[in-house]
């Protein structure tokens, strides 16, 4: 697929940032000024509230805005061309001017733009483990391959500095990759000791000491929950994200988690914590033991450098959630014999060569928490990222199994209502509550899967589309990144089904229209074209109130008169049609049959113009 195509969404993107900001900054009128904000916000993940700070264009030095993570200590040095598709990427700018000048301005502590970049800079200069990043984005791919070369061999040659530094090129068909996966994750470093009572209560297992050099350092550690308990206390302080390795999350006080809380509670029973859980799996990234002196409940502790709870989230959470009911002053005297089993492993996380054996920790941990397949393939970056972006438009995409109650418990309907009233105009639905704006991510890739393929494929292959490497679930996403579709092309999408699904369940026979039928046919009539012209006749459907509501009666009644005649031909009820495949001869003639029907001039055109892909849409 062109990657000329993603464009479409950093100029939907733009608008959105263009309608929010402006009245604050006026050069956000302009699109190459504000492609500086898309590349902060989308790419790095800095706050649209604060990102203006990081923006320097305009007698910038080569310099159009930066991030910095002092956490990880990187200091991007940001350049964007917000080109057309034809303009060429001129060497001799790259070379004079990008290449150098900023780093050589900054080296001469002349840099005026930005007195905290120079600042920065100066900090951190001569320190071997900082890192600068010298990236330029091209909205185009017109980049020569001598150029690309230039980058791959780049080493600067300006003033002797000790830092780590890195130029990088990334042209359009780059960026879609960014965009859709790799965005910028910012990084916390956090510390906290796991104590206990004393060796007794420590099982260690040593690597060297057994002999088994392909063995992880591992602890054991009996820990009173008051201390699990201040943990996440410290953490939720120090905006931690404790449990973000964790597919699971916290599911709220029922089922297991109520009984959890109902034994913490009970002053007959609490003392037998101990034996009714599984414990808590926690990845770290070094462990170093202390000896705490003057603590009278423990005088064992374990110093972990940037922890990861990996299992027993709900017990975590749950634990929290029960003490925080009680006065701090009582929580020694009444959970003082209540205790915990913590598992700490040492891995470094971030080693190449550690990773699998990392994820395959998560997943056997959780393998019997209710953790299925399908939550480790929603746990895909992608996902992550679209769920941010879909909060721009009002919607909240529930991608792990605990966000709904996330939702509920953090969100406030009220924050996404002033998104909602077009969409509510053109698809003559009501958004009341924050249940009507949430839309599950299994129901989003089964929306995408019928239009991309056809209706049967929706019903059939559904128990695919979250199933980790299965052909199904990566050619839906793939769909996703080629980058034709928008986010709100996607949204229009789901709409589309919802509005259906809504009409089918108040129908007499609750099966029709068939959404997933609209939905695969409309997609079918868009079969082989590709670019703009795909794009033009997608959005056509959705471009006037008039127009949406012409195609979409037609092919709801295409769904309808479909299953009629596929009865008439087949011999086959409503039940085994689903789970066959989409008779093309049946359909074409009940296509031609419907449109013979229409008895309005201006309806046939809508639809001659839609099915010709004779279009244009602004």
């Amino acid at each position: 697929m062109d990657d000329l195509t993603f464009k479409g969404q950093i100029l939907e993107d733009i608008k959105l940032l263009q309608k929010d900001y402006r009245a604050n900054n006026p050069l956000l009128e302009k699109d190459d000024y504000a492609f500086n904000y898309w590349v902060l916000t989308k790419l790095y993940n800095i706050d649209e509230e604060v990102v203006e700070n990081n923006i320097t264009e305009y007698s910038d030095d080569g310099c159009d805005c930066y991030a910095f993570f002092e956490e990880s200590k990187e200091l991007y040095i940001i350049q964007n061309k917000f080109y057309s598709d034809d303009t060429k990427l001129q060497e001799s700018y790259v070379v004079k001017d990008f290449l150098y000048r900023p780093l050589n301005t900054l080296c001469e502590s002349s840099y005026k733009r930005s007195v905290d970049l120079q600042n920065i800079f100066n900090k951190y200069k001569n320190d071997s483990e900082f890192k600068i990043y010298l990236n330029l984005y091209v909205t185009n791919n017109n980049v020569s391959e001598s150029l690309r070369d230039r980058f791959i061999k780049y080493s600067y040659s300006g003033p002797d500095i000790k830092c780590y530094i890195e130029a990088n090129l990334y042209t359009l068909g780059d960026i879609k990759n960014i965009y859709y996966e790799d965005r910028k994750k910012h990084t916390k470093n956090f510390t906290c000791i796991f104590k206990t009572k004393n060796d007794g209560t420590v099982l260690n297992i040593n690597s060297d000491a057994y002999d088994l050099p392909s063995l992880t350092d591992a602890k054991y550690i009996l820990t009173p929950v008051k201390l699990i308990y201040e943990v996440v206390k410290e953490a939720k302080a120090q905006d931690y994200m404790l449990f973000e390795e964790n597919i699971r999350e916290y599911l709220g006080n029922k089922g297991v988690n109520a009984k959890i809380a109902k034994t913490l509670e009970s002053d007959d029973d609490r003392d037998n914590f101990f034996y009714y859980n599984n414990g808590i799996t926690v990845i770290c990234d070094s462990v170093t033991k202390e000896t705490l002196a003057g603590d009278s409940l423990c005088n064992r502790g374990f110093r972990t450098n940037n922890p990861q709870i990996v299992n027993g989230c709900q017990t975590v959470n749950t634990i929290y959630e029960t003490l925080n009911k009680y006065p701090v002053d009582e929580l020694d005297s009444k959970f003082k014999n209540t205790y915990v089993m913590v598992k700490l492993l040492v891995l470094d996380k971030n080693d190449e060569s550690n990773r699998i054996l990392y994820q395959d920790i998560v997943k056997y941990n959780n393998s019997q928490n209710s953790i299925n397949e399908k939550n480790f393939a929603a746990n895909k970056q992608i996902f992550v990222n679209m769920q941010k972006d879909l909060k721009k438009y009002g919607f909240l995409l529930a991608v792990k199994q605990s966000d709904p109650y996330q939702f509920k418990k953090n969100e406030s309907f009220n924050n996404y209502r002033p998104r909602l009233s077009d969409y509510e105009i053109l698809f003559g639905l009501s958004f009341t509550k924050l249940d009507d704006i949430i839309i599950p991510l299994d129901k989003l890739l089964q929306v995408i899967l019928a239009f991309k393929q056809d209706g049967w494929h929706a019903f059939t292959k559904k128990n695919q589309l979250l199933k980790l490497d299965s052909q199904t679930y990566l050619n839906v996403i793939e769909y996703i990144k080629n980058g034709e579709l928008t986010i709100s092309d996607l949204i229009n999408m789901y709409l589309l089904w919802l509005k259906a699904e809504k009409e089918k369940k108040l129908s007499e026979d609750q099966k029709t229209p068939i959404p997933y039928y609209l939905l695969g046919f409309l997609g079918a009539e868009l079969k082989g074209i590709v670019g703009k012209e795909f794009v033009d006749t997608y959005r056509y459907i959705f471009s006037t109130k008039e127009i949406f509501d012409t195609v979409y009666d037609f092919y709801k009644r295409l769904t309808k008169r479909y299953k009629i005649n596929y009865k008439n031909d087949k011999l086959i009820e409503y039940n085994q049609m689903i789970k066959s495949q989409i008779d093309s001869s049946i359909l074409d003639k009940t296509i031609s049959d419907e449109f013979e029907m229409l008895d309005s001039p201006q309806a046939k055109e809508i639809i001659r113009n839609f099915r010709n892909h004779n279009v244009h849409v602004d």
